[in-house]
């Protein structure tokens, strides 16, 4: 239990990084957290023009209860994974959940 409080803590202090105090471009940024069920993200909203509304997942990360970090979306270019591993989640219960499952073995994480 120690341990998802602790990655659930992680996850969150990196995922901050991602979200700006004032609005871009009439985009907002929404840090979503959900510690009981372990779903974390950030959400963009926003208009693009007078008639296109926007929405989409920077990056979703999701800590099973067995203590597995899954990151499940990241469209950012920065490697997530060991930012996470920076702060102290285990490489081993990291899995790139985006990658196909024949490709994880290859990642350096965790393949499930």
């Amino acid at each position: 239990m120690e341990k998802l409080k602790r990655y659930g803590e992680a996850v969150v202090d990196l995922l901050k990084e991602y979200i700006h105090d004032q609005p871009q471009n009439n985009i907002e940024e929404h840090l979503l957290t959900d510690f009981e069920h372990g779903y974390f993200q950030v959400l963009r909203t926003g208009w693009a023009d007078k008639d296109t509304f926007r929405m989409w997942i920077l990056l979703h990360i999701q800590i099973k209860p067995d203590g597995k970090v899954w990151i499940l979306a990241n469209w950012t270019e920065d490697d997530v994974a060991q930012a996470l591993v920076q702060r102290g989640v285990d490489k081993n219960d990291i899995v790139l959940g985006f990658q196909p499952e024949f490709i994880r073995p290859y990642s350096g994480y965790a393949v499930a």
